[in-house]
């Protein structure tokens, strides 16, 4: 079957890539990663890991986060989460285990392989392996079926390897109730916050205290170093007039996307609804209801529902009888959707009570689940195609400008000879925005390792592509006092306000844990005592999230030891907790659980286990970088 696939398969190179099946696809360049050639980033135990290897590793990193993420991913985003360094430790790993696996004499059958290519629901068409829809994925993702088989054996033979490694790991009962209760067990605690900001008055300046702030705090003080570069920039728009799209590319990109042209299940309901006041008591709530009650039992017995709206309902849409149009379940608050999705066209609904009040619905009309038809969007699938296309057109022209402005040795040749506009920046440290291009601190990265003079690669800017070359370096230096001198004395201040703060914290936490009452500590003190709400150690409160310890230390507080030993610091502020609540989780409620514990226990364990062993695995290697990242 795979040999009928592979003498099927187009040569026809699609030129957008496809986002549903990136992740499988991460090890595209498979074919030319061991090449004596290429470029090499690492060795791990003799086997080399090549530069196009991993920067396909890494790019595909960052497609998968700019997906998930969406409109929240940045270039903050790919720095923070350290996305170079996981793509070399997965290229790492990944060796280390197909060796593991080699020695271990693993092998994947060909009926073993065929399964999972036909499983993948990217390949399928209505629950069905659908050749033609393989062959046009690979082509769009510029795989050959070749190596996309060969990955999907490597792929295989981890999941073999991950197996055999956890293969005894196992449950106790007492390590699932121990985690019961960790992700079940919940607490409500007291807690005041001392702002140093709130102690800036008490502090008097010392002019000597301050010069010997800053003689030991020198390089606080230090001019960043700075660079200026001119840059060309390459922006897709500008190239939309060069694309052609045929007919055929239309119809293949509508077929390989048509989850975005899914037209959800919609309904067209009408309701009546009954308002409850915010302050209402349950006298007032249960007369309310009573009213709704009769209403449903007219509507039931058959009395025209848009009349019924008309006169009872306390909605905007009483005048015309109740009627909402179609909706999407997102669309309403998820009482109101639930019930409205769960009945079927002309019933009505039990009595629905959400934040708004006391609803009764009835279902007109549905539309079910569909897909636009290529007719419909093809305005859209025309405009997405050629946006993808001018973008490679422009990341194209930037190649090619790169190496012309590399052969003349100037950039500002090169774009006079082409008639491209040049911009030139400005001076920016390594930690600032680029004046007119914002902020990335993988291109700042680039730029502050170029040479004077040398041109960059190819730099990516939102959808724009960035040829720049080094025009100026304004090196470091410390600043001398006279300069310093406001700065300086503005820390000191701060560095005083915050002792004073802790010490004050400090005294009023001896205090609380004394009395055992840190209310009567905040009434003495004029402080407000905040409570965090109910919370579980598994979903902390926004006052203890990254912060461990805290979260540690609120579930070992007890009624007789009710306030923490020590003064926390939270973005800044001091914190000091009492335990105001504690709510254990029940034990019928373990017995419910069980086996669903068990479950998210023993993959926790598996991954747990495999995470040494690859750690393990790590130690024992010889691995050795020989670029940087």
């Amino acid at each position: 079957m795979l040999r009928q696939m592979r003498e099927q398969a187009t040569s026809w190179l699609m030129k957008v890539f496809l986002a549903a099946i990136v992740i499988v696809f991460i090890f595209w360049g498979w074919g030319s990663y061991r090449e004596k050639r290429a470029s090499r980033i690492a060795v791990v135990n003799g086997s080399y890991i090549g530069i196009r290897e991993y920067q396909s590793m890494y790019n595909n990193l960052v497609e998968q986060m700019r997906r998930q993420f969406g409109n929240q991913f940045s270039s903050e985003l790919v720095e923070s989460l350290n996305l170079k360094g996981q793509a070399l430790d997965q290229l790492i790993n990944r060796r280390l285990i197909l060796a593991e696996a080699e020695m271990l004499k693993f092998n994947v059958s060909q009926e073993e392989l065929q399964n999972a290519i036909v499983s993948y629901p990217t390949f399928q068409t209505n629950g069905r392996f659908d050749p033609l829809r393989y062959q046009q994925a690979l082509r769009y993702a510029r795989l050959t079926p070749q190596e996309f088989e060969a990955s999907q054996r490597e792929d295989l033979l981890i999941s073999k390897v991950e197996q055999f490694v956890t293969r005894s790991t196992k449950v106790l009962e007492s390590e699932m109730l121990s985690f019961f209760h960790h992700t079940r067990d919940k607490v409500n605690l007291a807690y005041v916050q001392l702002d140093p900001q709130d102690f800036k008055n008490q502090v008097k300046v010392d002019e000597e205290a301050v010069r010997n702030y800053f003689d030991k705090h020198r390089e606080n003080y230090r001019l960043a170093d700075k660079r200026n570069i001119l840059y060309v920039r390459f922006v897709p728009r500008d190239y939309v007039a060069e694309v052609e799209v045929t007919p055929q590319d239309i119809e293949e990109f509508y077929q390989l996307h048509q989850e975005d042209y899914l037209e959800p299940q919609k309904v067209r309901a009408r309701h009546i609804l009954f308002r409850i006041p915010e302050k209402a008591k349950t006298a007032e709530i249960q007369e309310i209801l009573e009213r709704a009650k009769k209403v449903l039992e007219l509507a039931r017995k058959g009395d025209n529902f848009a009349e019924l709206a008309r006169k009872y309902s306390e909605d905007s849409t009483a005048a015309r009888g109740g009627d909402l149009g179609y909706f999407k379940s997102g669309d309403m608050v998820k009482p109101f959707a639930d019930a409205a999705f769960s009945l079927k066209k002309g019933e009505i609904s039990d009595l629905v009570r959400t934040r708004f009040g006391i609803h009764i619905i009835k279902v007109e009309d549905i539309k079910e689940e569909s897909i636009q038809p290529l007719a419909q969007v093809k305005g859209v699938v025309l405009k997405r195609l050629k946006e993808e296309r001018s973008g490679e057109i422009a990341r194209q022209r930037a190649e090619s400008f790169i190496d012309r402005s590399r052969a003349l040795d100037d950039l500002q040749k090169a774009a006079a000879e082409e008639g491209l506009e040049v911009k030139e920046s400005g001076l920016f440290a390594v930690e600032e925005s680029i004046p007119q291009l914002g902020r990335h601190p993988e291109i700042n990265e680039v730029i502050f390792s170029l040479r004077l003079k040398e041109i960059s690669p190819v730099l990516r800017v939102g959808d724009d592509q960035v040829v720049a070359q080094l025009l100026e370096i304004q090196d470091s230096r410390l600043k001398e006092f006279a300069e310093a001198q406001e700065e300086v004395q503005k820390d000191w201040i701060t560095e005083q306000s915050k002792v004073l703060a802790r010490k004050q914290a400090q005294e009023w936490l001896e205090t609380a844990r004394q009395d055992g009452n840190l209310a009567e500590v905040a009434r003495r003190n004029k402080l407000k005592i905040n409570k965090t709400g109910l919370f579980t150690a598994i979903s902390p409160p926004p006052l203890l999230r990254n912060q461990g310890d805290m979260v540690i230390t609120a579930f070992s507080l007890t009624p007789e030891q009710p306030v923490a030993s020590e003064v926390y610091e939270v973005n800044g502020k001091f914190v000091i907790l009492q335990l105001e609540e504690s709510q254990p989780a029940s034990e019928n409620g373990f017995q419910k659980d069980k086996d669903n514990l068990a479950k998210q226990l023993l993959q926790a364990k598996k991954e747990q286990t495999f995470s040494r062993w690859i750690n393990g695995r790590r130690q024992q290697a010889d691995i050795n970088m020989l670029q940087e990242l």
